[in-house]
């Protein structure tokens, strides 16, 4: 059969990027890629990371460890290497423990397997306050959740009357608590954080400990009194950013289906491999690095807040939220030239206008950026 020369012909033919597009979930459209900053400039403060290396000894005797893994094998689907020492550090049973490629996709995991709306919504809820770690809103669009964000007080703290409104009107699945948060870099209160937890009693309230270390203090005892709390952490700030180690805490019948959504063999041999030896053998080494920039926190904090034009947020993680008068952007950049990476806010909303976060560097690297700061 002959066709038609006088109709047009099939949108994908004419226009088949614009075909692929039109599948793509509308939800994207509301997002950008995460923006990662590149690169290694000679002083970087932009990242939250360790800037502690490991003594060529210790990264000597993790050399050697990982060349005796046999690289042909699929590595230990259960990464039992490090769920054992990583379930006794948290007072967990092993089972309970959910693993993944950084906290980012142990994130991806519980949207996935949350994802059932409720009765009369179309999509399932994820609750969180704000500002807070951007993946959380980004994550909960790329899977078809819908975002819900309350406003922290104007010094940063839980709004706790707003968050028990917002639960009570959106019945969230999931609700997000980062404690320290970022960018912020406050712990929340205990009493805060309980009234949200017993409040959300038919959600997972999931506290998020990134940066847990800093803070001197973990909440993993509450997953044991509240049977709806969940426990995030990751290995990524405390010095082992590169091996991408995450975890979530949950209870052990959610684990049981969370695990049906992990990608087989999602943590590989390495990571596993440097895990093990940072909760174990090493982790010693890795508790000094968090205690020289607790002490690095106090001296970095004291000698910024004596710069005029700046505002400096309390902080009990690894790093500063810094307000200036004026636009900072001058600044950053000339920061940028001396070789120093920071990380600037503005245009990420009214709350962090005129706002840079500095990451707590070594003495020399603060001293650095201090010197540069005042010029």
């Amino acid at each position: 059969m002959s066709q038609d020369p006088t109709r047009d012909p099939a949108p994908h033919l004419t226009d088949p990027e614009g075909a692929l597009r039109a599948l793509v979930r509308p939800e994207l459209t509301q997002l950008r890629a995460y923006a990662a900053p590149s690169g290694t400039p000679p002083i970087k403060l932009d990242a939250n990371e360790s800037p502690w290396p490991l003594p060529a000894a210790l990264r000597a005797r993790i050399a050697a460890d990982l060349a005796e893994l046999p690289l042909h094998r699929y590595p230990d689907p259960r990464a039992e290497r490090v769920r054992a020492p990583l379930a006794a550090q948290l007072g967990a049973h092993p089972d309970q423990l959910v693993l993944g490629s950084g906290s980012d996709e142990v994130i991806a995991l519980l949207c996935t397997a949350l994802a059932r709306p409720r009765e009369g919504r179309a999509r399932a809820v994820v609750l969180y306050p704000t500002p807070t770690f951007v993946m959380y809103r980004i994550t909960a669009l790329a899977h078809g959740l819908e975002p819900v964000e309350v406003p922290l007080r104007a010094d940063f703290s839980l709004d706790v009357p707003a968050m028990l409104a917002a639960i009570a009107a959106h019945r969230p699945s999931l609700v997000f608590l980062a404690t320290p948060n970022n960018p912020t870099g406050n712990a929340f209160a205990d009493d805060a954080l309980r009234a949200v937890v017993e409040g959300a009693r038919d959600a997972l309230v999931v506290i998020d400990e990134a940066y847990a270390a800093f803070a001197g203090r973990s909440l993993s005892a509450w997953c044991d009194a509240y049977p709806h709390v969940a426990l995030l952490g990751t290995l990524s700030k405390v010095g082992l950013a590169a091996a991408r180690l995450g975890w979530a805490r949950l209870p052990s019948a959610l684990a049981a289906e969370v695990e049906k959504a992990r990608q087989p063999f999602n943590v590989n041999a390495l990571s596993q491999a440097v895990a093990a030896l940072a909760l174990g053998a090493l982790r010693p080494e890795f508790d000094a690095h968090v205690a020289a920039i607790v002490a690095e926190r106090t001296r970095l904090g004291a000698a910024l807040s004596e710069l005029p034009g700046v505002h400096v947020a309390p902080s009990d993680a690894n790093f500063f939220l810094l307000r200036f008068d004026a636009d900072p952007a001058p600044r950053v950049a000339r920061l940028a030239a001396d070789g120093i990476a920071v990380r600037h806010f503005t245009g990420h909303g009214a709350a962090l206008e005129r706002c840079v976060r500095v990451t707590v560097g070594t003495p020399r690297e603060n001293d650095a950026l201090l010197a540069a700061l005042a010029r």
